[in-house]
């Protein structure tokens, strides 16, 4: 049993944990979210002692699941009883990230993505509101397309190559079933990813699923494909990194003018923000043996950046944001920033250390595109900042949302995109190694 494996055991013995209790917590969710904690910060542990680059995947996706964790206490579910369920689905989605991150065989990428996505489309349907319901059922559905692309390709790589390990480059070359099987495989991993045009379901759901959970599923879906995509492409050569490149600036750019065109809905902006962001992962992932490295450093960035800024939009299904309070305000600024990659936050390390593989693997025209991406999306993400500032110069007269039981979530999301900032070369070196 290696540290991965444990990790893993860890958070599904603490999903079972919180499902034998569920009668007894269903009414208390600051302890469901107290009592499910303890096995995302042991389980972040046996990450730290994981060879690189997988330690700052299991780091990462632990830290997204602590902070989901603590903003449970204000999730508002359509069945008020379910916040014991989303505690448990949260452990479990958390465990079938890490198994896709580290899958050493196309089997174990399979197990792992389906328990992501299949807690990720519960999660989505807790919200409030028939919106949650229709995100849901588009997710799993287009989600079930994917497995099927998925399985079906997995026994193309089977039947060409006899064996369910990632492909070599020489065995695609060698083998038109193996080609064929390996871009059906990737098909369904980048689904979890949300490239275009693989992207609608996942749109729908980061924009109805209730905040904190839409932080989670945008973020650890993001995270796992994007280590999984990199051991495919690592293996597969520069043949499938040429068209993961294209995929990602045409991503980037689709993203981009999407959020753009969004100019009163925040959750919306966000959603298309999320297609950006993983357009820039596919770019790093073209771009050669460094570009894995990279593309797991963005994803583990972006995660701290969706996280802060849904942990300050967590409660209700309608915010106003000259009403949140100045600490969420702080915040929520603090995480739009940050997306928008103003130095020094960690969306700033983030993109540089894109640009920087894509000039040397892609050329100019990708990365000018990645730039542009970059430059207009500033112009959507300061949109809300006038509101935040009068939330900050709010009169005590006002009435304003203090939500006290956000503070847990809100100020360990502040402090991982703060550590980001000042130390990114922490991330760098679980990424990476010494």
């Amino acid at each position: 049993m290696t540290p991965t494996y444990w990790a893993v055991v860890i958070l599904v013995f603490g999903a079972v944990v919180l499902l034998l209790v569920v009668s007894l917590l269903s009414t208390h969710p600051r302890v469901v979210a107290y009592a499910g904690l303890p096995f995302a910060v042991i389980s972040a542990g046996f990450g730290l002692q994981t060879p690189q680059p997988l330690a700052l995947a299991i780091v990462a996706l632990c830290g997204v699941c602590a902070i989901a964790l603590l903003l449970i206490p204000v999730l508002e579910p359509a069945v008020p009883q379910h916040v014991a369920e989303a505690a448990a689905l949260l452990l479990l989605g958390t465990a079938g990230a890490i198994g896709l991150a580290q899958a050493t065989d196309l089997l174990q990428a399979v197990v792992g993505l389906e328990t992501l996505a299949l807690s990720a489309v519960i999660l989505v349907a807790l919200g409030a509101g028939d919106r949650s319901l229709e995100a849901a059922f588009k997710y799993i559905v287009l989600g079930a397309i994917s497995l099927a692309s998925l399985l079906y390709g997995l026994g193309l790589v089977y039947l060409g190559g006899g064996s369910l390990a990632f492909p070599t480059a020489a065995q695609i070359a060698a083998s038109p079933l193996v080609l064929a099987g390996i871009v059906l495989v990737g098909l369904g991993i980048a689904f979890e990813l949300a490239l275009v045009p693989l992207h609608w379901g996942a749109l729908d759901a980061y924009t109805a699923a209730a905040p904190g959970l839409a932080g989670f599923v945008m973020s650890a879906s993001k995270l796992a494909a994007a280590f999984a995509l990199g051991r495919i492409v690592l293996a597969a050569g520069a043949s499938l990194g040429q068209v993961l490149i294209w995929i990602g600036c045409i991503t980037i750019v689709w993203g981009t003018f999407g959020a753009i065109a969004q100019a009163r809905d925040l959750r919306r902006m966000l959603a298309y923000s999320a297609i950006t962001h993983a357009g820039f992962i596919g770019l790093a992932l073209g771009s050669g043996p460094a570009g894995a490295v990279t593309a797991g450093f963005y994803a583990a960035a972006y995660a701290s950046m969706a996280m802060l800024v849904f942990a300050g939009l967590a409660g209700p299904w309608s915010v106003d944001l000259r009403t949140i309070g100045r600490w969420r305000a702080l915040a929520l600024g603090l995480g739009l920033f940050s997306l928008a990659g103003i130095p020094p936050t960690p969306g700033f390390w983030a993109k540089l250390a894109v640009l920087v593989v894509a000039w040397q693997a892609a050329g100019w025209l990708p990365t000018l595109i990645a730039v542009a991406g970059g430059v207009f999306s500033v112009l959507y993400y300061l949109r809300p900042l006038p509101d935040l500032f009068a939330a900050l110069r709010a009169e005590p007269s006002v009435a304003v949302d203090s939500r006290p039981v956000l503070l847990p979530g809100v100020v360990l999301a502040t402090l991982a995109v703060v550590v980001m900032s000042i130390f990114p070369g922490i991330a760098w070196y679980l990424v990476r190694g010494a």
